[in-house]
């Protein structure tokens, strides 16, 4: 991952905190030299000091098929982005760009094959997630059956330890014109601009 100095975060406690925040990420592998990609929900596996994430995806994806334990993979998370005008930049000397935050993890695979271990990131993932709510939902609230019967048809494993490189280019490198980029992506831009103005703030008020 190309990261500049001046936008990496080599902080792991923090750039973690952004799987938190966009769990849901890109599972890339090979198999043979052909490159196989899949969407999925990761969390961090917090029973370990180094960097792991657990995860699973239906067995009759033949992307399941072609993982082995050992293989190296790449989960690909992406934040908040959003077009930068050159608009909103003082000199005219300058071009388009886009802001974003980018998170990659690489690491060796390890499939979880026995029922207890399935078992455990189908709950943790559940509780993870259902931990806002006031009445959480919980793994065993479901029928037997119907748990046996996931159970029967997922791959769940775990990546780790990973090597992670964490990009937050939040116009870092243009400390004169954050406060026009910011008030261009809030009045002319969606969603996901809106959050890139408030990271982009909020960075301008820690430094």
């Amino acid at each position: 991952m190309y990261v500049p100095a001046h936008f990496a975060n080599t902080d792991e406690q923090s750039a973690a905190e952004w799987l938190r925040l966009y769990p849901f990420g890109t599972l890339i592998s090979s198999d043979g030299g052909a490159l196989l990609a899949t969407s999925l929900p990761f969390i961090l596996d917090d029973r370990t000091t180094n960097v792991a994430v657990i995860s699973h995806m239906a067995a009759r994806n033949a992307h399941a098929a072609a993982l082995e334990d050992g293989q190296d993979v790449l989960v690909v998370v992406n934040g908040p982005s959003s077009y930068i005008s050159p608009r909103w930049y003082g000199s005219p000397v300058n071009v388009p760009t886009w802001n974003y935050v980018g998170l990659q993890l690489r690491g060796p695979i390890e499939l979880i094959t026995d029922r207890a271990g399935m078992y455990e990131v189908l709950e943790r993932t559940a509780n993870v997630f259902e931990a806002p709510a006031e009445r959480p939902w919980k793994l065993t609230d479901a029928p037997t059956d119907l748990v046996e019967r996931l159970l029967g048809g997922i791959v769940a494993f775990r990546i780790g330890p990973c090597r992670m490189e964490c990009m937050e280019k939040l116009s870092q490198n243009k400390p004169a014109d954050l406060e026009r980029i910011t008030r261009g992506l809030s009045s002319e831009g969606d969603e996901l601009a809106l959050a890139v103005a408030r990271l982009m703030a909020g960075k301008a008020a820690s430094s």
